[in-house]
């Protein structure tokens, strides 16, 4: 029997090594649920299901909260200001139906992504700043929202499980800069940790692939993530040296990305030649192996770069597809963002 791109795929969630690389540019079907009304409604100015405000322009890459206008300015205060959707009044069932209406179950792996985890939801309502801030000065109340978060993500995640029927649900929760922590790991530890296992536990027990996403350098946050039982990681950028993440945790963590999208993929200076030569030495170095998905992105002022991304990963494939014997496939660049909050809300209005 002649193995398929999502067979590939679970092999590299189990940690086992691969016939050739998965990509979710070649064999994964991804969305964010359309009936979920969180961050921004369009371009300019909205307002979300909680009230939040955000602003998003056309020519940035994605929308910010408005932080002169914070849902949350006394963190004490904050179950006074806050109010829930009730979930069960959208049509969960019709979106979902909609949002998957073209997803290849058989042959490619299903996979939802949630944005604003709980850290994310601290400073969308409140602000960068006033979240870190609150975090240092009042962990009790911090974490009682993110608690709070959590039980709502949780709601979520079962209606997920329930209409859309992924393999994997990808969670969104940032915790790190360039070089470091947003705070000491001890914080992290004690505010977010509880609450974040509860997100795990609650996906793994649904029978979905747990992915977390985290930009920035994690490295040291990686042994915890992997002891609460996390099965992949992204985008794992260089500065976490993402080869000795996949050699160290890669029986229990498989590595999604690894690509230098800063130094090179991103940079607008770059060549053509650059980025393939980037693209294949990252092949190269973490494909071997198996236990590895090669997610690699461009920002959206980039688009002509994902085709010289998708010509290396089929030119790196080909001769693994056909040992395999599979068919290999040209595959061709798609104008479709995932992220693109706005056009996600378009699809409601009309």
């Amino acid at each position: 029997m002649k193995i398929t791109e999502r067979e590939c795929h679970l092999l590299a969630f189990n940690h086992q090594e691969t016939p050739w690389v998965p990509s979710p540019s070649t064999g994964q079907d991804t969305c964010i649920p359309t009936v979920i009304e969180e961050g921004a409604r369009g371009y300019g100015i909205t307002t979300d299901w909680f009230g939040v405000k955000y602003i998003y322009r056309e020519d940035q890459p994605g929308p910010m909260p408005v932080e002169t206008d914070p849902k949350i300015k006394d963190i004490e205060c904050w179950r006074e200001v806050v109010t829930f959707p009730d979930l069960d009044k959208y049509d969960w069932e019709g979106w979902a139906a909609k949002d998957t209406a073209g997803w290849d179950r058989e042959n490619k792996l299903s996979n939802i992504i949630l944005i604003n985890g709980c850290f994310e939801s601290l400073h969308m309502f409140c602000g960068f700043e006033e979240a870190l801030v609150n975090i240092m000065t009042d962990e009790e109340a911090s974490s009682d929202f993110m608690g709070a978060i959590a039980d709502y993500k949780i709601a979520l995640i079962e209606r997920i499980a329930k209409y859309y029927k992924p393999d994997m649900l990808q969670f969104h929760d940032d915790y790190s800069t360039n070089t470091g922590l947003f705070m000491p790991i001890d914080k992290w530890q004690r505010i977010i940790k509880p609450h974040l296992q509860r997100v795990i536990d609650a996906v793994k027990g649904l029978g979905m692939i747990y992915q977390h996403h985290s930009c920035g350098k994690i490295h040291d946050l990686i042994p915890e993530l992997v002891d609460m039982g996390i099965d992949a990681l992204n985008p794992v950028q260089i500065q976490n040296n993402p080869l000795e993440i996949k050699q160290q945790f890669g029986d229990h963590l498989t590595v999604c990305g690894g690509f230098s999208n800063q130094a090179v993929l991103d940079n607008p200076s770059a060549t053509a030649e650059q980025i393939k030569d980037s693209i294949n030495e990252t092949l190269n170095i973490m494909a071997p192996g198996g236990k590895w998905i090669a997610l690699c992105g461009f920002l959206d002022r980039f688009p002509e770069r994902e085709q010289i991304w998708l010509d290396c990963l089929d030119e790196y494939n080909r001769p693994l597809m056909e040992k395999a014997g599979v068919t290999p496939v040209k595959h061709t660049a798609a104008s479709n963002n995932v992220y693109n909050l706005a056009n996600n809300a378009q699809k409601q209005i009309s």
